[in-house]
């Protein structure tokens, strides 16, 4: 048996019993869940350094609103992924396994079924404390609002990109129509913005208050 064939079978019989459990559809490596158009994403993502005889592993989740996706199919056009991916997340994080330093990419280490099953098992334990719970809190949109205002978006957080969570949080409160703070956040995304970025940004400030008209 490859490294590959005990990871997805580890897979198919831990992590995806649980991730089913939790409403998520999909097969090793990946699943999914949707609700009022948003998608909640779970995908482990294997090296490609991998061999038959040995594998790293590492599990990445991403959470994309339906206004996030609307002005990313707006934005990519015929680019547009047909299935929502883990990289169309506007929240992305990765889980690393037990031990792991702070601040350090760790992966999971399989080269066998033995390996596979505590590896899945250790992805397990990950996910019920900081992977199914906190996906399913962003299809509040209260409570994926309260994440931007923290500044927390996973891996990007708002102290080296406070335009991206201008925008994000321009996206959140658009279907509500105008309002003060929508006019807040897209006019600190407009004034922020690179010289090289300028002609995108007016663009999408465009798109969304067309958007906010509509409501």
């Amino acid at each position: 048996m490859t490294a590959q064939d005990a990871l997805k079978r580890a897979l198919r019989d831990l992590l995806g019993s649980a991730a089913r459990g939790h409403g998520y559809k999909g097969s090793a490596p990946t699943w999914r869940k949707s609700t009022s158009g948003d998608w909640a994403i779970v995908t482990v993502q294997s090296s490609s350094w991998s061999s038959a005889e040995s594998l790293r592993c590492v599990v990445n989740l991403a959470f994309a609103p339906e206004p996030w996706l609307r002005w990313e199919k707006e934005n990519l056009g015929a680019g547009m992924p047909k299935s929502v991916s883990e990289s169309l997340g506007l929240y992305r994080e990765r889980l690393h396994p037990e031990g792991t330093p702070q601040g350090t990419d760790g992966w999971w280490d399989v080269s066998d079924d033995d390996s596979a099953r505590r590896a899945v098992a250790d992805m397990n334990t990950h996910m019920e404390r900081a992977g199914w719970p906190v996906l399913d809190a962003m299809f509040s949109r209260e409570a994926m609002l309260a994440r931007l205002h923290d500044g927390d978006l996973g891996m990007i957080r708002r102290s080296n990109f406070e335009v991206y969570f201008a925008r994000a949080e321009a996206l959140l409160l658009m279907d509500g129509g105008p309002s003060e703070a929508l006019e807040s956040r897209l006019n600190y995304a407009l004034d922020n913005v690179m010289p090289t970025q300028r002609e995108r940004a007016e663009r999408f400030d465009a798109w969304v208050r067309t958007e906010a008209a509509k409501s």
